[in-house]
């Protein structure tokens, strides 16, 4: 396996000093993600395990989901098997008339009305399922792990702290997608996350955030980054 698409040891830092230079992502993304993903999970599962029966129904930064039904929707999609992924969904859509956001809305809100302390558990043993048997682990599922466990953090106020490596591949995977706002944002501005010291693009006005208030904008979600137009490097 060439060196970068090895990802599976992921060395637990900190985030990196606020007065270190910003990095680059790296552009090649493809591979085995599968140590960040259970590590985001994880970490995910954790900060889970402390939420108040409010938090756990209350609005998410995924439109319509609460904070449990994004819990759901992550067993789901992260926990199931391939096959049985791929069956229920094509059956699933077809009852829907097609509607895939349809679909995934009933199975977040059937997913999430588990019990909060199972939906803790399942989360937990997909992240250990990931380490020992990296299957469906590339950069879709990351993406699925890091977009959606901000998604709940965001929203409750909550901060966690993920890899600045998985954080910026799936902002750059974003950006990539054509003829989107993810692509024109990063096309005209440079994306710095200030935590995970990170930066997309190369030109024109600096927007700083967090990297989780970065990767939401880029996904859609209604988040202000602050403008820098005076920075020029």
């Amino acid at each position: 396996t060439p060196l970068w698409c090895d990802n599976r040891q992921v060395p637990q830092r900190p985030f990196p000093d606020p007065d270190r230079p910003y990095f680059t992502p790296s552009k090649r993304v493809a591979g085995d993600w599968s140590a960040h993903i259970a590590t985001t999970l994880d970490r995910t599962a954790a900060l889970l395990a402390g939420l108040t029966p409010e938090q756990w129904d209350s609005p998410s930064k995924c439109e319509g989901w609460s904070v449990r039904d994004v819990a759901g929707h992550l067993t789901w999609r992260l926990g199931s098997p391939t096959s049985a992924l791929l069956r229920d969904a094509s059956r699933g859509v077809f009852r829907k008339g097609l509607r895939v956001d349809s679909y995934l809305d009933d199975v977040a809100k059937r997913e999430g009305a588990a019990p909060t302390d199972e939906l803790v558990a399942r989360i937990r043993a997909i992240a250990a399922e990931k380490v020992v048997s990296p299957n469906r682990a590339g950069i879709s599922e990351l993406t699925e792990a890091v977009v959606h466990t901000y998604d709940m953090t965001e929203a409750l106020g909550l901060r966690i702290r993920l890899s600045p490596r998985s954080t910026s591949a799936v902002a750059l995977v974003r950006t990539r997608v054509p003829l989107t706002s993810a692509a024109s944002l990063a096309k005209r501005n440079r994306l710095r996350a200030t935590d995970a010291r990170w930066q997309i693009g190369d030109k024109g006005p600096v927007l700083e955030a967090t990297a989780a208030r970065i990767v939401l904008r880029l996904f859609g979600r209604e988040v202000e980054l602050d403008e820098q137009p005076s920075q020029t490097t």
